[in-house]
């Protein structure tokens, strides 16, 4: 008899590791990060979404999806192609917890236009004003301006960057080689228009499934 219920308790602990195995299998191992206490996550994405020929403003713009379009891309050392805009921004901007003034998290949209010579504008998107050139925005509770150096720390490292390479199409022209007419590609520069999104929080984001870094 007691050999019976050892048999039962072992393929009861057996089904169980089995169906165990199968759950993580399926839906991934589910791991939260310790938060670290004055940690500042920081998660960045860039977005170029308007294209043109020429850098004056116009309403004819190129799609992403109507033509095979390379977007601009800063020319750092160390920085491969495609540029990691998430990995530069994590690497060069240094955030504390006492910048986000007691909030859990905040946003940073900085427009950025480079034109086809290379030559980049930058514009923060978050209405601010400068006080002792530190940027400010308007706290509406308290009905007075506040220093946020967040926005500033991302301006300033963003300026750093001394190169950046158009978007480009390639394009056919015309030529000849050996009394006959061929096609030959040539890169078409543009100017182009988008936004960097920059997302600090003092929780660690969610990455793939329930996997937290």
């Amino acid at each position: 008899m007691k050999k019976c219920n050892w048999f039962l308790l072992f393929m009861l602990i057996t089904g169980l590791s089995f169906g165990q195995k199968e759950i993580t299998d399926s839906y991934g191992i589910i791991k939260i990060a310790k938060i670290k206490p004055d940690s500042v996550y920081m998660n960045a994405e860039m977005d170029f979404h308007q294209f043109q020929e020429g850098n004056k403003n116009s309403d004819q713009t190129l799609s992403l999806r109507d033509i095979n379009i390379i977007a601009p891309f800063p020319k750092v050392s160390g920085y491969s192609i495609p540029f990691d805009f998430n990995q530069f921004c994590n690497k060069k901007i240094e955030v504390k917890k006492k910048d986000l003034s007691n909030k859990v998290t905040d946003t940073v949209r900085i427009q950025i236009k480079v034109l086809d010579n290379g030559k980049v504008y930058f514009k923060d998107l978050t209405p601010l004003m400068m006080l002792n050139g530190v940027p400010a925005y308007y706290d509406k509770k308290k009905n007075a301006y506040k220093l946020d150096a967040i926005h500033w720390k991302c301006l300033n490292v963003l300026k750093q960057i001394k190169h950046w390479e158009p978007a480009y199409i390639i394009v056919g022209e015309k030529g000849s080689f050996k009394k006959m007419t061929v096609i030959k590609p040539k890169k078409k520069k543009l100017a182009a228009t988008g936004v960097l999104t920059i997302i600090f929080s003092t929780v660690p984001f969610e990455k793939k499934g329930y996997d937290w870094n």
